[in-house]
């Protein structure tokens, strides 16, 4: 079960908190259209309502501060599905997950027209493009790795691992990290990107993996554990040169983080800690160097009361962060745009769920 369904229950409990105060803005801009190549901003993807295909594409234009919603079905006049989970900006096109719905959308990056859908890909979460002409897709539910080729936008073959529920992934120095977000396994796996095939099994010390990063050192940077299935979760910093793990630092019992991603310049980390309840405690964006050898006390951006965040991005070109609450899930979410400073300067509303942000 994913982390989204797992909580389902518990998001709409804390919708009913939210929807007696939601304002919702026009799905677009008057006259809308299309924003094309001389837009620049964040694509934003919204997973949606579990079961209820309403996943979609959100386009931010930075420049002039405008939102686009329903970039999806504007420009297909279909539904995208059911979950969208992740996007990868591959070859100057698209890969969406769809992870409910069991597919791979290859979509125009300009146009946002469907070029190519990928079908009978069971659960795909992830995409790391490994090659020229070849990614690897990971998967919910099935101990698999599958692999993309993207030339002709067909799954090749099929990597097997030890335990279901591959999660995030790395492509560093000809192999692949591979996180296993299942509580049965400590391991990450390196995989050859030539012969497609498990090199080494590397024990990371706690369950769960689902989170990686590499920082200006080549350090790689794991994030593990499932609160609701009683593993703490702890974050590792491993040697992929010496194939030793540097640090281990331990959160407590009651701390869920996740969305592990690192700035531009790689040397400050950046994780959501979530409390669905939407009290203070352990709710928010917590922000640590790489060199640090403890855990901040507390976030660098709290999320609001009865709220808690969803997804985290950073530009790299403005070093703004973006921040989504979603809400409960049961109506469209909030973006907020924050500086490198962590102070609120603008926010937005995007589709129902959003999840993760694309820099253009």
């Amino acid at each position: 079960m994913n982390r989204f369904q797992s909580h389902n229950i518990v998001f709409i409990i804390v919708s009913l908190f939210l929807i007696a105060s939601c304002v919702k803005d026009k799905p677009n801009p008057d006259n809308f259209i299309i924003p094309n190549a001389t837009h620049h901003g964040v694509l934003i993807t919204n997973e949606g309502s579990y079961g209820n295909n309403n996943a979609e594409l959100s386009f931010l234009d930075t420049e002039t501060k405008t939102i686009f919603n329903q970039l999806f079905a504007t420009a297909n006049h279909t539904s995208a599905g059911d979950v969208i989970e992740s996007a990868y900006y591959i070859n100057g096109k698209y890969y969406i997950t769809v992870n409910n719905s069991n597919k791979i959308m290859v979509v125009d990056a300009n146009s946002y027209q469907q070029l190519a859908s990928i079908p009978s890909v069971k659960s795909p979460r992830y995409i790391t493009q490994v090659s020229a002409d070849k990614a690897y897709v990971s998967c919910l539910y099935f101990p698999s790795v599958y692999v993309l080729n993207l030339n002709t936008n067909a799954i090749s073959k099929t990597i097997t691992v030890d335990y279901p529920n591959t999660e995030k992934m790395i492509s560093y120095n000809g192999y692949c990290y591979v996180t296993n977000w299942d509580t049965a396994s400590s391991i990450l796996y390196k995989i050859n990107t030539i012969t497609d095939s498990i090199e080494t099994r590397i024990d990371i010390g706690g369950r769960a993996s689902h989170e990686i990063v590499q920082d200006k050192n080549n350090m790689l940077w794991i994030l593990s554990g499932n609160k609701y299935k009683n593993k703490i979760s702890h974050l590792v910093q491993y040697n992929p040169a010496l194939n030793t793990i540097v640090k281990t630092f331990s959160f407590t019992a009651d701390e869920d983080p996740f969305r592990l991603i690192i700035n531009a310049s790689k040397d400050s980390l950046y994780f959501i800690n979530v409390n669905y309840n939407g009290t203070s405690a352990n709710n928010g964006l917590y922000k640590m160097s790489i060199n640090d050898i403890a855990f901040p006390s507390l976030p660098f951006i709290h999320a609001n009361t009865n709220s808690y965040f969803w997804a985290v991005g950073f530009d790299s070109i403005t070093n703004h962060i973006f921040l989504s609450d979603p809400k409960g899930f049961t109506q469209q979410s909030t973006v907020y745009e924050y500086s490198n400073a962590g102070l609120l300067l603008n926010q937005y509303t995007a589709g129902i769920g959003a999840n993760g942000f694309i820099f253009k």
